[in-house]
């Protein structure tokens, strides 16, 4: 696949090393000014939409991949590797589930930890389906000089003892993706890249019998 990024050239000293990797950082009021008067057109924007769709797509794909127990273990693993370069450094994902007694269970994980488990969850089948994004809101600049957006997408997860099922639910997740500027080592340059950043699971139901 390829991918279009947006290239502009800024001095490496207009950004600290430390912007990368940290999401929600502090940043010092010189470099602040600097990262408001750099700012994406209109047309920058749209393309970062059309390469949010993308990214949540691959990432679903990657996801449904790891589940699948019967994918050779090689490919799995791969699918593991390959979603992670799709986050932001220090990204999580929260989990739900419902209980027994139908109340909703939530417990927040690092992403790579959260995918570890996708792998070796106790079930001897898994089906993961993710319907199509649903909404993916406007971008709007923070004071960090970042874009953020939310993608909604919405996931199915059936696990299986044989051929029963043991747990299923539907869950909406909210996902954040960041638009961060990027120094490439070997042009000197920064440029517009887009990342998944934390993932929330804002509603779980059970599923609907056909």
């Amino acid at each position: 696949m390829m991918r279009k990024f947006i290239i502009i050239p800024i001095l490496a000293t207009f950004l600290s090393c430390g912007v990368y990797g940290q999401t929600k950082t502090a940043i010092t009021s010189k470099e602040a000014n600097i990262l408001t008067e750099i700012s994406l057109s209109e047309s920058d924007i749209e393309v970062f939409k059309e390469q949010t769709r993308q990214k949540v797509d691959e990432f679903t794909q990657h996801i449904v991949t790891i589940g699948n127990k019967d994918e050779p273990a090689e490919r799995r693993n791969l699918a593991e590797r390959e979603a992670l370069k799709l986050f932001y450094a220090g990204a999580t994902m929260e989990i739900s589930s419902l209980a027994a007694d139908g109340s909703t269970r939530k417990v927040v994980r690092p992403m790579a930890k959260y995918l570890a488990r996708l792998k070796s969850l106790p079930y001897t089948r898994v089906v993961i389906k993710f319907y199509d994004i649903a909404y993916v809101s406007e971008f709007t600049k923070g004071p960090d000089g970042r874009y953020y957006s939310v993608a909604t997408v919405i996931q199915e997860f059936t696990g299986f003892s044989g051929d029963n099922i043991i747990y299923t639910d539907v869950t909406k997740k909210e996902i954040e993706i960041i638009i961060d500027l990027v120094e490439d080592p070997f042009f000197s340059q920064k440029s517009w890249k887009i990342f998944l950043g934390d993932i929330k699971a804002s509603e779980t139901r059970q599923t609907t019998s056909p």
